[in-house]
């Protein structure tokens, strides 16, 4: 097998895996009892890109931590700015978003 060919088998077989949906955990600001949370998750999991098959209809909140984790579709593109307006719209104030990696750690943000 030529190395062209095997390249292009390469390639093929890479745009062949399917896409994989990406969690993100997003720090949030006095998001402090549990009652409260219930908002902010009602408000985030109606968002067109959230996987609602994942979590609790696509977010887990950790209000320990003050945090908000949440799962993409595998097929769509995280709108930060309507995210940050849902959790806003929820009475909280979010402050850094990270991406989740397979291994569990932050990493920051780049969209």
């Amino acid at each position: 097998m030529s190395r062209t060919i095997k390249i292009l088998t390469a390639i093929i077989a890479l745009i062949s895996l399917p896409a994989m949906a990406q969690d993100y955990v997003i720090h949030v600001n006095g998001l402090v009892c549990e009652f409260c949370s219930i908002g902010v998750s009602k408000k985030v999991s109606k968002l067109p890109f959230i996987d609602r098959t994942k979590y609790d209809d696509g977010v887990e909140v950790d209000i320990e931590n003050q945090m908000v984790t949440i799962a993409v579709k595998s097929d769509a593109v995280l709108d930060k700015k309507a995210l940050f307006a849902a959790i806003e719209a929820g009475g909280y104030s979010p402050v850094k978003i990270y991406e989740l990696a397979p291994d569990g750690r932050k990493i920051a943000y780049r969209p």
